[in-house]
């Protein structure tokens, strides 16, 4: 099962997850100590959104196209540029926000290309009978890194301070120099011409009601229940904890990830995959309500592993379910809608937080979303019932 190539995938991947999450959670803290702004939190998420949406058409097409393997090195590299601009930004007294703004969009260019390349080379390097489990293995080890790279960051911020992002730069080395070791892959994309092969897995989605379900409950049920945004808010002023708290608690849904990744990498093929995913959902916005409500520590990272876990449990079915029904010929189109959806529903997600918190305060904001995701999930059941009443993923068939 584990190969080589998958190994360095999977490096790869964990080290540049790992940099990135690092990064977020440094910058959350140093900007709003700095400036007190909830709205600036919501842009950081904002600034690394914005690119997906204006790639979003070219990305499938070139993913497709051209050699994945090399689409990855190359976003690894322009994350490398922008983990050093930032590094060496802050390094000034005065934080030059607008610099870092400039960086976060570099940073969120590549990773518009990189997300839905590493979606669509996961079946190019296993077998289809072990897609799932390499599924559970990679969003397992990928939620260790977001486990850990918050622990680590809120320690380092709290001895080495601003020095956290030279060790971000160097993570992002590791990730290129794993991803040197990827096979090259036979490119399967038939000839197309005009508008068509931009719009292909646009199309193939649409058509395909339960694909299309899996995609826009978690659209807006992550939209609205994000709280990741709103930590250093309830680190520094709610809960009291400092950085180690915020690493702590940022830590903690990727802890609840890991658990039930665990336990979802040692089990046969999911049976009531659809009851799963939408009870998956629900417990989801329940645990966002439940932390927004909390004013106790240890009942608020409750509350996020229980969110990590319900979250992990939905990406192992919608991705699986994705990839199991998707032709490799448009693999990588679909796979830029899906990417799409999700790192939307993730930054934008944080960037609705932010904005709610400035209107309403981060409770409201935070109680607010988990009783709208709620909302959506029950509705979902009733506008996708095919999604609802789906038993095992392996009777889907690729159209």
């Amino acid at each position: 099962m584990i190969e080589r190539r998958f190994l360095a995938f999977l490096i790869g991947r964990v080290s540049i997850w790992m940099a990135g999450v690092m990064l977020s959670v440094a910058l959350g803290w140093h900007v709003y100590l700095e400036t007190k702004e909830p709205l600036y939190l919501a842009l950081i998420g904002l600034m690394q959104i914005l690119p997906t949406f204006a790639f979003f058409i070219i990305t499938g097409v070139i993913i497709d196209r051209v050699q994945r393997k090399y689409i990855l090195l190359i976003c690894t590299l322009v994350e490398f540029i922008a983990f050093a601009g930032i590094f060496f930004a802050m390094q000034f007294e005065v934080i030059p926000i607008s610099f870092i703004f400039c960086m976060l969009l570099i940073h969120g260019s590549a990773r518009a290309f990189q997300i839905p390349s590493e979606h669509a080379i996961l079946p190019n390097i296993v077998s289809s009978e072990n897609l799932a489990k390499a599924v559970a293995i990679t969003s397992t080890v990928s939620n260790l890194a977001k486990t850990i790279g918050p622990l680590i960051a809120g320690l380092l911020i709290a001895f080495i301070d601003r020095q956290v992002y030279g060790i971000c730069l160097f993570i992002v080395v590791v990730s290129f120099t794993a991803y040197l070791f990827l096979p090259k892959l036979t490119i399967n994309a038939p000839v197309e011409t005009g508008l068509k092969p931009f719009l292909s897995g646009i199309k193939f989605v649409a058509k395909n009601r339960i694909l299309l379900g899996i995609i826009l409950l978690d659209l807006f049920i992550v939209l609205l229940s994000s709280v990741e945004a709103l930590l250093p808010i309830y680190a520094a002023d709610i809960l009291d904890v400092g950085p180690n708290g915020l690493g702590l608690m940022r830590g903690m849904p990727a802890i609840g990830a890991v658990a039930a990744g665990i336990v979802l990498s040692n089990l046969g093929p999911l049976r009531h995959c659809g009851k799963k995913l939408f009870a998956a959902f629900a417990l989801c916005s329940i645990s966002v309500l439940v932390f927004g409500f909390s004013e106790i520590f240890w009942l608020s990272l409750v509350a996020l592993f229980v969110y990590g876990a319900t979250d992990m449990l939905s990406v192992n079915i919608r991705f699986t379910l994705a990839q199991t029904i998707t032709p490799d010929a448009v693999r990588g189109r679909v796979s830029a809608v899906f990417a799409t959806c999700t790192a939307s529903s993730n930054q934008l997600g944080e960037f609705r937080a932010g904005t709610f918190a400035t209107a309403i305060g981060p409770i409201g904001a935070t109680i607010m979303g988990g009783a709208l995701g709620l909302i959506i999930c029950v509705g979902g059941i009733f506008k996708f019932p095919m999604l609802w009443k789906l038993d095992k993923i392996s009777d889907l068939k690729k159209e």
